[in-house]
Order: C-alpha cells, then sequence, then structure tokens
C-alpha cells in the first residue's frame, strides 16, 4: 500500500516463496520480478504463484540480492520482506537496490524489530530468545535454526540505524513505520 508511485515494475528482492510479489499484484498493476539465492523457495513460490494465476505478472528468478542482474534504473517500487537482515553485506545490498531504481522510485523494506515497552518488550524477549528456540528445537530437532531468527534480529540496525544505512546508500526520505507494537518495522524510502 506503501508503493503510492503507481508502479509499472517492481522488484522484490529475497522473495522466498513470493508472498511479498503477490502481494503486491494484489495492490498493483505492475510486472513484478522476485528474486531469491534459494532455488527451493523459488520452487514453492513458482507452484503459489501458477495456483492464483499470476504467471503473467510474476516471474521469478535465481538471483544475488547484493549483485543484482539487472541495469540500473530498472524499477519503479523495490520491496523487500524479512530479507535483508541476511545481507552480507548491507551497505552493498541497500546500494544494489538504488542503483536498479528509477529516480524517485519507492523502497519498501519490511523487517522483524525489537519491541521497546513494557511489558511487551519484557514477553517478546522471553517468547523468542527461550521459549521459541525451545519448542522450535523440538519439532525440528534443530535447535540452532529457531535461534538465528532472534540473532539476527538483535545483530540488525533497526530504527533509526536502519535509516542511516539506507541514507548512506543514497536514499532520501527515508521513514520507520512500527507495525504489531514494534515487532515488525516498515522502512520506506525514496531514490
Amino acid at each position: 500500500k506503501k508503493l503510492n508511485n503507481n508502479p509499472t515494475s517492481i522488484l522484490d528482492i529475497a522473495t522466498g516463496t513470493a508472498d511479498f510479489a503477490v502481494s503486491a499484484a494484489k495492490y498493483t498493476k505492475a510486472s513484478i520480478t522476485g528474486i531469491d539465492i534459494s532455488q527451493g523457495m523459488l520452487d514453492v513460490g513458482a507452484v503459489k504463484i501458477t495456483k492464483k494465476g499470476l504467471n503473467d505478472r510474476i516471474k521469478l528468478q535465481l538471483a544475488d540480492s547484493e549483485n543484482l542482474p539487472f541495469d540500473d534504473a530498472s524499477y519503479d517500487a523495490i520491496t523487500a520482506g524479512f530479507g535483508v537482515r541476511n545481507f552480507e553485506n548491507l551497505n552493498k545490498g541497500l546500494c544494489e537496490m538504488n542503483r536498479t531504481l528509477k529516480t524517485n522510485g519507492i523502497v519498501a523494506i519490511l523487517e522483524p524489530s525489537k519491541p521497546s515497552h513494557f511489558p511487551l518488550k519484557q514477553f517478546y524477549n522471553l517468547y523468542f530468545h527461550h521459549i521459541l528456540p525451545f519448542i522450535g528445537g523440538i519439532i525440528s530437532k534443530d535447535k540452532n535454526a529457531y535461534s538465528y531468527l532472534p540473532d539476527s534480529v538483535e545483530a540488525f540496525p533497526s530504527g533509526k540505524d536502519f535509516l542511516l544505512e539506507l541514507e548512506k546508500a543514497g536514499f532520501k526520505d527515508c521513514k520507520h513505520i512500527p507495525l504489531t507494537f514494534g515487532i515488525v518495522s516498515l522502512y520506506t524510502a525514496i531514490k
């Protein structure tokens, strides 16, 4: 909904199983390219896109977010949902997003964040750092998989710190919108 520049072309970074690409198709008339480094995730996304009858609007491609195989100024908007915190080099990935975005294009990035208000902050920390890894470890037999999520959220520069990262990559009018009581953050910016 924040892609209010009437985009005709959208790049969905770290698309995974294409949930954000499908959502963008619902709210825009754009052609959408979803990229990810996991072919397995893309394969699941392709089935979803076919079931929803969106093959004419959404194309999926194996690609690295930090080395985008697209020309400069290729897209009107770029989205990323729960993937930017996994960039190996955050600045390089954000600069690639800026490079492939058209002038006045919009970037919208959704990432988990840490709530800051009592009592949600305390409950969130207990759940995220102890309960989730314990239950996830029992179900999946891999405790490390469920401790990665809280560790990656802790390491990610959220709020004002991430806005500074967007500015360093060349974006302007950078905004942070806390959602779901601060458990998730939406970041928007303009090239």
